[in-house]
């Protein structure tokens, strides 16, 4: 009599009676792992040290550019001063000249005259020093500041490159993160058919809950829970390994998925 033939079902998933140590439902655990392997790629982006760094350096620039408009503006400021204290002396400069011309004109001066056409030029040259020193001293600030600027705006360069260097070093890891969350989806989803899609669900909905780590299930090994490691009552431990392959087996105190 022919023998029937031998399910492979076995093979595939290591549950041959030889092999009484390894369940139907451990592929449940290869998922979690690359689900855990997502977790920490996602966290190693989420937690670049560059993404810290990148608002101080933001931050940074934000307080360079201050400094620029005001020394900017300070300079303008300076500059109109100038600009109007040299119309001044330019001024002065014609007073006396035109006054010096009218001296020489050949129009005779008594004594009074030409004493207070000499007090009038001692003052307009005296007033002309004055402004000249003045102008010099707005032109030395105004030198101090363009030295500022010319600082703030190497500063300014100098920022932009840090921001592009640590931008172009998010990028890398984003790029690197999003390949193998792709690498390790596509995996998960070749394990996926293998689990019943309630034992599933049930592992995705465990996992998402908040302290669990991650992990939504666990290996069930010497009668006690492999996540919160409780020993399991005896009568609950029989149920448990007598029940089908593909049951839902859930730990009674955090409730992970069990894997015999």
């Amino acid at each position: 009599m022919e023998k029937p033939a031998k399910s492979n079902r076995g093979a595939i998933f290591g549950t041959e009676r030889k092999h009484p140590t390894l369940s139907f439902l451990a592929p449940l655990l290869e998922i979690q792992k690359l689900d855990l392997l997502a977790d920490a790629e996602r966290k190693r982006s989420a937690e670049m040290p560059e993404r810290e760094t990148l608002p101080v350096v933001a931050a940074k620039l934000v307080e360079i550019d201050a400094r620029l408009e005001a020394a900017r503006a300070d300079r303008a400021l300076r500059e109109a001063e100038e600009e109007e204290l040299g119309l001044a002396v330019s001024q002065i400069v014609r007073d006396i000249e035109a006054a010096e011309v009218e001296r020489y004109s050949g129009k005779r001066k008594n004594q009074d005259e030409a004493a207070a056409h000499n007090a009038s030029q001692e003052r307009l040259h005296e007033k002309q020093a004055s402004l000249e020193e003045q102008e010099m001293t707005l032109l030395e600030a105004i030198e101090a500041i363009d030295e500022r600027i010319r600082e703030e705006d190497a500063a300014r360069s100098a920022n932009r490159a840090d921001t592009e260097r640590i931008e172009e070093a998010i990028r890398k890891v984003e790029k690197e993160v999003a390949s193998e969350l792709d690498r390790l989806a596509n995996e998960r989803q070749g394990i996926m058919a293998s689990v019943p899609e309630e034992i599933l669900s049930t592992y995705d909905r465990v996992r998402d809950q908040a302290r669990k780590g991650g992990r939504g299930a666990a290996m069930l090994a010497d009668g006690r829970c492999g996540g919160c490691r409780i020993k399991l009552p005896s009568l609950e431990k029989a149920k448990m390994l007598a029940a089908p392959e593909d049951a839902l087996l859930q730990c009674p105190q955090c409730r992970r998925v069990l894997v015999r």
